[in-house]
């Protein structure tokens, strides 16, 4: 596939049964429960604080993404709260792949992060994930631990990763 031709844009109701299908399709994907993703669109739409991003190719869909914005009342300002986000998931049709799909997806979720005030964002990736581990790296995260046996199925730790934000507003990485 192109990545000339990639459309992103928030996802929409109608695009559900092939998120679904793609995230069940994709081995070592985060399978959620349909409802999770219903309540996430349910947020995106009233702007809550999660998103889920779509990217096409030729009107199919060959990826998605998921952030989270952890909001973290502080003592020492009334007005404002620390936001840590999350990029919870990243799935690309296998066929997809090598396209700039993934890093797309990435920079699409990591500037609602920015757009939300977010300071950083986290991930978990497995430890055997080499080409997902270059890809975060590459977009400037770095490991920041690690989760023996995060995993299942097949059991693996997990590498947390993590990304200061620049608060000067979305860029393109």
């Amino acid at each position: 596939m192109s990545a000339s031709r990639i459309e992103l844009r928030p996802a929409a109701a109608s695009d559900l049964a092939a998120i679904i299908a793609l995230e069940r399709a994709t081995e070592g994907a985060t399978h959620w429960p349909q409802a999770t993703y219903v309540a996430i669109l349910g947020e995106q739409l009233a702007a809550g604080q999660r998103c889920l991003i779509v990217a096409e190719t030729d009107a199919a869909l060959a990826g998605f993404a998921v952030g989270l914005i952890h909001r973290i009342p502080t003592t020492d300002r009334d007005d404002r709260d620390d936001r840590v986000a999350e990029l919870e998931s990243v799935v690309v049709a296998p066929s997809a792949r090598r396209a700039g799909i993934g890093r797309a997806l990435c920079c699409a979720v990591l500037d609602w992060c920015r757009s939300n005030r977010a300071t950083e964002v986290v991930l978990e990736v497995r430890a055997g994930g080499v080409g997902a581990i270059a890809l975060y790296a590459g977009l400037g995260f770095t490991q920041a631990g690690r989760r023996p046996r995060y995993y299942r199925d097949p059991d693996e730790d997990a590498f947390i990763m993590r990304l200061r934000l620049d608060r000067s507003g979305p860029q393109r990485i």
